[in-house]
């Protein structure tokens, strides 16, 4: 019994070596006929000539990416470029970006008017500090000046 698995596995590996062999030997012929269209087969046509061809072996792809492609520069045109599809994406996701900036500052700026609203409305007499550190009364007319500007920005940007 252990002798006819012995032969058996002999036998196997024989013909699989055979198999190999043939595989390798096969070669691949390229050929023009009357009409102008080239044709490859394994054997080369009775009449006329043939050119043998050697093929070359598949490297296969690697799935981890080399060292290479880690260092590479990402303006060099073998890397990837976004598609049109993402790029379309980023363009959205930049400007919504950008408008929610935009609405953060005119926030701001509204509340801002509305604090000085609350603070020049009710009263006529309005003290003000100056750069210099002096305090005086702010002027009717500025005050007035001051208070319509903010009321009209308040207007034109802010939600109420």
């Amino acid at each position: 019994m252990r002798i006819a698995t012995n032969i058996m596995a002999v036998l196997f590996a024989t013909l699989l070596f055979l198999a190999m062999d043939v595989m390798a030997a096969n070669e691949i012929y390229r050929w023009v006929d009357e009409n102008g269209v080239v044709h490859f087969g394994e054997q080369p046509p009775e009449k006329g000539d043939a050119q043998s061809v050697s093929i070359l072996e598949s490297a296969g792809v690697d799935a981890q990416p080399s060292s290479d492609a880690a260092r590479a520069n990402p303006e060099d045109p073998l890397e990837p470029q976004p598609s049109v599809a993402q790029q379309r994406r980023d363009e959205r996701a930049e400007k919504r970006a950008e408008k929610e900036e935009n609405e953060k500052i005119i926030a701001e700026a509204c509340a801002q008017r509305r604090t000085l609203v609350s603070q020049l409305e009710p009263s006529t007499r309005v003290m003000v500090r100056m750069e210099d550190g002096t305090v005086t009364r702010l002027d009717d007319n500025v005050r007035l000046e001051t208070l319509n500007e903010a009321k009209t920005y308040i207007a034109n940007n802010c939600k109420k």
